[in-house]
């Protein structure tokens, strides 16, 4: 059973799309997932050593398959969601997988509030902070419930991705023929707002240099910053995003940042 914690009301959205979403999306438990359609950790290497003891959090966890991943092998972790479906589907997973990881509901933006005295090895989060109101702040309260050499890892959407993509573009003067992204401002990228029964969450892109910045602020050093292509077997895919039209192989859908706190290496236990 997950334990319950206030969430916001934002999580009607999740709870309707639950069920579709995990039986439309494959999610591998047989590597660390850091998007759809993109390389996962066995190919990217980006995460820091993790080894048997540690401990790990992960925020926006859907059915915590990276949570799963990692515990099998040898974490202790705790995962998020604000969705009461998404986190029947991660005990599902957990029990079939037969694992230990604590799940807890409650939003990001309250997640300080459960582990109050708690410190990790890990704090991750993949395509969930895009839907925060203030991504930069999350991070700085991330960064303050790591051990001294822990880590966080954040996946979100890249700002190109929220631009539309046009075909048709006639480029010279031979009719050839181009697809492209059209985006009206990098700095500003257009919002993804999503509706669903009533109910509506915007996924939110910003600059790179911006969760750089972000990272930064935290006092984190920034040990990793990945803007990965799209791959034909990827651990995190459906029909929908494997058929991207060529889109993924020319833009990167997915920014993915790690940085390291400083004072000293990392305990497990």
């Amino acid at each position: 059973m997950a334990e319950r914690i206030k969430t916001h009301d934002e999580c009607a959205y999740w709870d309707a799309l639950a069920d579709t979403y995990q039986a439309i999306t494959r999610i591998s438990c047989r590597d660390f997932h850091y998007g759809p359609q993109i390389p996962g950790e066995r190919r990217l290497r980006l995460l820091p050593p993790l080894t048997a003891g540690m401990t790990a959090l992960e925020l926006g966890c859907g059915a915590a398959q990276n949570s799963v991943w990692l515990a099998k092998q040898g974490l202790h972790c705790v995962a998020m969601d604000v969705s009461k479906n998404q986190l029947a589907h991660a005990a599902a997973l957990v029990a079939r997988e037969a694992v230990d990881v604590r799940l807890v509901r409650s939003p990001i933006e309250r997640f300080h509030l459960y582990c109050h005295g708690q410190r990790f090895d890990f704090i991750h989060s993949s395509h969930a902070l895009e839907f925060v109101q203030r991504p930069g702040r999350i991070i700085k309260t991330m960064a303050s419930f790591l051990r001294p050499g822990g880590h966080v890892m954040v996946s979100t959407v890249h700002p190109l991705y929220n631009g539309s993509w046009v075909t048709g573009m006639v480029e010279d003067d031979d009719g050839q023929v181009y697809d492209g992204q059209f985006l009206t401002d990098y700095f500003e990228p257009p919002d993804d707002v999503r509706d669903d029964n009533g109910c509506r969450v915007i996924s939110r892109a910003y600059p790179v240099s911006s969760w750089f910045a972000w990272f930064r602020a935290a006092g984190l050093e920034v040990t990793a910053l990945a803007e990965p292509k799209a791959v034909r077997s990827a651990p995190y895919t459906s029909d929908d995003w494997a058929d991207h039209g060529g889109q993924l192989d020319r833009v990167p859908s997915t920014v993915i940042l790690i940085g390291r706190k400083g004072g000293g290496d990392v305990l497990g236990g």
